[in-house]
């Protein structure tokens, strides 16, 4: 897959709920989108590919040059998530954001198909398509109109 490499870092992240907390990212999937948006919205961030399984997510992100760190975009999105449920973040999540810089194409490509495979791996669904939670769909969906259009 080739995928047009823009300007900013590119790194893929994974961040986990705090014990306990089951299935709490999929069960309250519209508070955890919308604080997704709010997030983005104050925080220009192009994602390349996010997966929501029920106790952890992962994303592949490209930052603006010179944009804040990518913790001050989680540092957002987890608080938000934490406020729609009238909790502390500390409550919901672990504390540590896994992150990797991803520096080529090859290491690229390889973290967008952990993400949309993620979901078969936990045995959550038989094929990527078919986890509900994935930016798989936008994906599709963009391809469908783009050979639409042709």
């Amino acid at each position: 897959m080739n995928r047009l490499r823009l300007p900013g870092q590119t790194r893929f992240f994974t961040l986990h709920l705090a014990a306990g907390q089951g299935d709490l990212l999929t069960a309250r999937i519209a508070d955890l989108r919308a604080a997704w948006r709010v997030t983005v919205a104050e925080l220009p961030t192009r994602c390349e590919a996010m997966v929501v399984l029920p106790d952890h997510l992962h994303a592949v992100l490209t930052l603006p040059p010179g944009a804040q760190p990518a913790t001050a975009r989680w540092r957002r999105f987890r608080t938000g998530f934490a406020e729609a449920l009238g909790r502390a973040p500390e409550e919901i999540w672990a504390p540590e954001i896994l992150t990797q810089p991803l520096e080529s194409e090859a290491e690229i490509n390889r973290a967008l198909a952990l993400c949309w495979h993620d979901p078969v791996h936990h045995g959550l669904a038989p094929r990527p398509e078919d986890w509900p939670y994935s930016s798989l769909h936008r994906d599709m969906r963009q391809a469908a109109r783009r050979r639409a259009v042709a």
